[in-house]
């Protein structure tokens, strides 16, 4: 009974946490790239839906200076879904749009265990694993499940492909322009020919909210992005 105590007392204070999150948060970002900077906005929205949690995320990048050239316009990403108890986000849709370009959607069909990718008119159709999150939810995945241990495996896709990808977890102290944060570090272990590198920055007391992400575009340009200011505004507050 003495081992169980601790990993009872652990969810608890999961739950907790989770319970104690405001309905909507906003994170303001810098990026800073090789060739120039920018700015990124990010919005969490939790609801409650006939008895379910319900999320949405919304993402606005924009570019500025000699970047902006290159990247012209913004790029908006959405994630929205429901939140499984003890399970973390489970999404049904995601989207991606860079600048003027129509969105790439994409369709997590749960009940048929498929997901579905369309773009430029086309439609393509995989088998969806368990547990598999889009590129957007997967930075925000831990706010609602227990903090990762020493290494783990995830599926996640964004708007072209699915795959697994391993993690390593470590702790850091991070210094941004809101002091010094306690962190949980995700660093994604490459496979042979994987250029894409990614590392996410997770602040173990603010939530477990990304605080600093740096990952490799399908330019092979790489972004890193860090956090300015984090905004908690209760459902009161966030309608005025």
């Amino acid at each position: 009974m003495k081992f169980l105590l601790p990993i009872i007392l652990f969810w608890i204070s999961s739950i907790t946490c989770a319970a104690d999150l405001p309905e909507r948060i906003d994170i303001d970002y810098v990026l800073n790239g090789l060739i120039g900077q920018g700015k990124a906005h990010e919005t969490l929205l939790i609801q409650n839906q006939n008895g379910a949690q319900h999320y949405t995320l919304s993402s606005e990048i924009s570019a500025s200076g000699f970047l902006k050239l290159i990247k012209r316009g913004s790029i908006l990403r959405h994630s929205d879904g429901m939140i499984i108890p003890g399970e973390g986000m489970k999404p049904l849709h995601f989207s991606d749009q860079r600048g003027g370009k129509p969105a790439r959607m994409v369709e997590f069909d749960w009940s048929k265990e498929r997901i579905i990718y369309r773009r430029k008119g086309r439609e393509m159709i995989e088998n969806l694993p368990k547990g598999t999150l889009d590129e957007l939810s997967l930075a925000y995945h831990f706010i609602f499940t227990a903090p990762p241990k020493q290494t783990l495996t995830i599926y996640e896709t964004d708007y072209r492909v699915l795959r697994p990808v391993r993690y390593a977890v470590t702790h850091e102290t991070l210094d941004t322009p809101m002091g010094k944060l306690a962190t949980i570090v995700l660093t994604k272990q490459q496979e042979p020919g994987d250029a894409f590198r990614k590392k996410i920055w997770l602040a173990t007391d603010h939530h477990m909210l990304p605080v600093r992400i740096i990952s490799t575009e399908k330019s092979g340009m790489e972004v890193d992005q860090l956090v300015t200011k984090i905004d908690y505004k209760s459902s009161a507050s966030s309608t005025q």
